[in-house]
């Protein structure tokens, strides 16, 4: 369901390497924006990220890789992502990922709106707060 908005603060451009991690760990950080009703993560993935265990979620995931090379398990088989594939994960399909042979890649993954991930979007003046 869409969300309000200001209307006057639109268009407005955000430069997600200059907006501060939502997620920040070893090897992980995460940026996250929104739209009206969809999310964007924009998430940085180094080889020092440790093996996640494979996670779920109620709704699909589309991924686009813009730099580097993935190894994603997705439903216990595994693929090899490389600059601008893109993987769309259906809902409830366990999945991870990890940078493959020590090097960074940069990925974006496209969600519905995420209300566990509005409090990571409150840089975005042209949204009312969550």
């Amino acid at each position: 369901m869409p969300r309000d908005y200001d209307r006057s603060a639109v268009p407005a451009v955000h430069n997600l390497r200059e907006v501060a991690p939502y997620r920040e760990e070893p090897g992980f950080e995460q940026v996250v924006f929104r739209g009206v009703d969809q999310t964007i993560g924009f998430s940085r993935i180094g080889p020092e990220k440790a093996d996640g265990e494979p996670h779920t979620h109620p709704y699909e995931q589309t991924n686009m890789l813009v730099e580097g090379r993935l190894d994603f398990l997705v439903d216990g088989d595994r693929v090899e992502l490389e600059p601008y594939d893109t993987l769309a994960i259906p809902p409830e399909v366990p999945h991870t990922s990890r940078a493959v042979d020590g090097e960074s890649a940069t990925l974006l993954a496209f969600w519905p709106l995420r209300e566990d991930r509005l409090d990571g979007t409150a840089y975005q003046e042209e949204f009312p707060d969550p």
